[in-house]
């Protein structure tokens, strides 16, 4: 194996009827199967029965930040389907891994999954953080994490942060709570006080998501950090280990700072969503339990106080929904909504809010509203 570099690579990596992410070799340095080969289950058998498999380190290192496999999966069916129908898509193949995270499947389709997250972003921003607005808590555990990579990955464009570490920090997003399951599905429901062992589950799941990530055969080491310290607070108050804020990268730190501003604005069955405009306000009071003043103003810049999905009342009284964010925090572009005679809703003309007669005078609560949106029709394909 002289002359080349040579990582371990877990057999979990290896599956049957899905092109190989990377080259495989045995432990004398030789060829098995290039990049790219289809394995029958009879192959897969033989080479998981080796005692040992390595792949290149450059060609490893290259598929955990910067897969380019998506296409070779995706249909066009999905290509053609509306934003929110794409990120349901994507909840249902999420939801496959947190059941399920040890199946020998599970690394290849977190890739695939930060493909796909990347490429709906990238095509529709204002639509993704619509459907973090819009979204209902059904299957919250797999929800949240996507709405919590939204806003990373949405953040670090803003940032213009290189596409490796991009990369990273949204397969980081998307595992953050590996390990937890779908134990918030049920959380979410719960209005007593956690218990003892429910505390330490949470207490511990950074720590076990990276274990779990290790098993899978996920050498990453920046997407590890991120899952390990996502819930490290600058002050020192965070967990599992009280790190400060010189010790906690900007990565886990966007992440924290995501997954709180998702919690908040996603309801529970003992209070309601909080409006959008008051969490971001709460997170830039809570600046020093949260992250550095600098990224808050960012991610606001970024979001809009008036987020796309946002139910608003203008100052001329009349209603409609955010559809755009403007270029400013506070002027947002909005959908007029209104009922025919038949009582169905129409789409009326869109204000610049920027306009003073046309300003943003309220948030209005989306279950106050008998306006039933139609996310398709507004943020089309």
């Amino acid at each position: 194996m002289l002359g080349k570099k040579f990582v371990y690579l877990s057999k979990s990596a290896i599956n049957a009827e899905q092109p190989l992410l990377f080259p495989v070799y045995n432990k004398n340095g030789n060829l098995l199967v290039e990049k790219g080969t289809m394995l029958t289950e009879e192959q897969v058998n033989k080479i998981q029965a080796l005692d040992e498999i390595f792949t290149l380190h450059r060609a490893f290192h290259t598929v955990m930040v910067d897969d380019r496999s998506e296409s070779a999966d995706v249909d066009a069916a999905y290509k053609l389907a509306p934003p929110f129908q794409r990120i349901e898509a994507i909840e249902k193949m999420l939801l496959d891994i947190y059941k399920s995270p040890n199946h020998p499947t599970s690394l290849s389709k977190i890739l695939t999954l930060v493909n796909r997250l990347q490429t709906i972003c990238d095509k529709s921003p204002d639509a993704v953080i619509a459907k973090i607005i819009l979204d209902s808590n059904d299957n919250y555990a797999v929800k949240h994490v996507i709405h919590t990579a939204i806003l990373c990955e949405l953040t670090a464009k803003y940032l213009g942060w290189e596409i490796e570490e991009k990369r990273s920090l949204i397969a980081a997003s998307l595992t953050m709570n590996l390990s937890l399951g779908l134990l918030q599905n049920e959380l979410i429901d719960q209005s007593e006080p956690l218990s003892i062992e429910q505390k330490q589950i949470i207490h511990d799941h950074p720590t076990e998501s990276v274990s779990l990530l290790k098993s899978i055969g996920v050498q990453n080491l920046v997407w590890l950090e991120f899952v390990a310290k996502h819930h490290e607070s600058p002050d020192g108050s965070g967990y599992p280990e009280n790190l400060k804020e010189d010790n906690i990268p900007l990565g886990a730190s966007l992440i924290a700072l995501s997954d709180v501003y998702c919690a908040k604005v996603s309801g529970r069955n003992y209070r309601k969503p909080i409006y959008a405009n008051v969490a971001a306000r709460d997170i830039f009071l809570g600046k020093d339990q949260y992250t550095s003043e600098t990224l808050i103003e960012v991610f606001v810049k970024m979001l809009g106080i008036y987020p796309p999905g946002s139910l608003v009342k203008l100052k001329n009284n009349e209603m409609g929904i955010v559809v755009k964010r403007g270029e400013r925090v506070d002027s947002p572009i909005v959908q007029i909504l209104d009922k025919n005679k038949h009582g169905q809703v129409v789409h009326g003309v869109k204000r610049q809010t920027s306009q003073k007669n046309y300003s943003v005078s309220t948030i209005i609560p989306l279950d106050s509203s008998d306006f039933e949106i139609d996310p398709d029709s507004i943020w089309p394909a």
